[in-house]
Order: structure tokens, then C-alpha cells, then sequence
């Protein structure tokens, strides 16, 4: 997830900068697809930046973020990815990259920017965090989408069809 700073032209070129950079580059290591970004979006306004990196055969998800793109994890094991504050593109510090187990079948990610208030429980949505990925993602962005402001929102879950998440 990716989310150029302010509004308008400048903040597209930053976002599209980065995009195209991970694009390109994401067989690399997270760290390093953080430190080649911070490169490619000097001399914009700068982004904040959330990147996830599933292993479904070891069941495992990196994780590393700088800046204020809010990531929640539900699922067996939750847990609250480590984020830095900063910008991408404007001396941010090293992104730390973490690994969680991530059982397929049991857990929901959802990342999302500013955008979106970010006051809101796993309990008020449990309902829809158990629907397909589009229709959560759907109903967190009508619920609690800031009228004032662009918002990404991204939820990663196994198919409905597969079988149901549990929390």
C-alpha cells in the first residue's frame, strides 16, 4: 500500500514513483525494496508505505511500513505489525521487517491509509471481515471513509468459498 503525501499532481507523481518501483523490484527483499523507493521518490513530496510478503508454503507473511498506513492482523495468532513514522523518499529511517506465522484459513489483514478513521474494533466489522475481501474492504471504506480525503483499503483473506475465517 502506497500513499503519496498531500493531494493532487505532486502527490501522484510520489505514489507513482514508488509503485513503479516496487513493481519492478518486488523479488526483493522488503528492506531493500524500502531503501531503493526512499531513492526513486527523492525530490517528491515523498510517500508512506506498507508492504506485506506472503510465503503460503512456510505460512508465513512479512511485514515492515513507514508512515501512518494503519495494519491490522485477526485471526488465531493476531498481531500488530512493528510500523516506523516517516516518509519514504525524504530520509526515512530503515523500514524494520517483521515475519508472523499466517495460517491462510484463519487470518484477515487489513491495511489502509489516512483516509479511514482509524478508530475502530475487529468487533464492530466481524461480520463482514467474515464476507470476500471486496465486500470488507467495501464496508470499512463506507463506514469509515473521512469525506475530506482520498482512501486505499486493502483486505487480504482466503476465498469465502473455501471455507469460512474464524476469529
Amino acid at each position: 500500500m502506497i500513499d503519496g503525501l498531500g493531494h493532487g499532481p505532486l502527490a501522484h507523481r510520489a505514489a507513482q514513483s514508488a509503485r513503479h518501483y516496487v513493481e519492478t523490484h518486488f523479488n526483493q527483499p522488503l528492506a531493500d525494496i524500502f531503501r531503493g523507493t526512499d531513492r526513486a521518490c527523492r525530490g517528491s513530496r515523498g510517500v508512506v508505505m506498507a508492504l506485506a510478503c506472503f510465503d503460503w508454503a512456510k505460512g508465513e507473511v512479512s511485514f515492515a511500513s513507514i508512515g501512518n498506513v494503519e495494519t491490522r492482523a485477526f485471526g488465531n495468532e493476531s498481531f500488530s505489525p512493528k510500523i516506523r513514522r516517516g516518509i519514504v523518499g525524504i530520509n526515512a529511517p530503515a523500514a524494520i521487517v517483521t515475519t508472523y506465522p499466517w495460517s491462510s484459513a484463519n487470518h484477515v489483514l487489513v491495511m489502509h491509509s489516512d483516509g479511514l478513521d482509524y478508530h475502530w474494533r475487529k468487533e464492530d466489522f466481524a461480520a463482514f471481515l467474515n464476507k470476500t475481501a471486496d465486500a470488507a474492504a467495501r464496508k470499512l471504506l463506507n463506514a469509515l471513509g473521512k469525506n475530506n480525503d482520498d482512501a486505499t483499503v486493502l483486505v487480504v483473506k482466503q476465498k469465502v468459498e473455501d471455507g469460512p475465517a474464524s476469529f
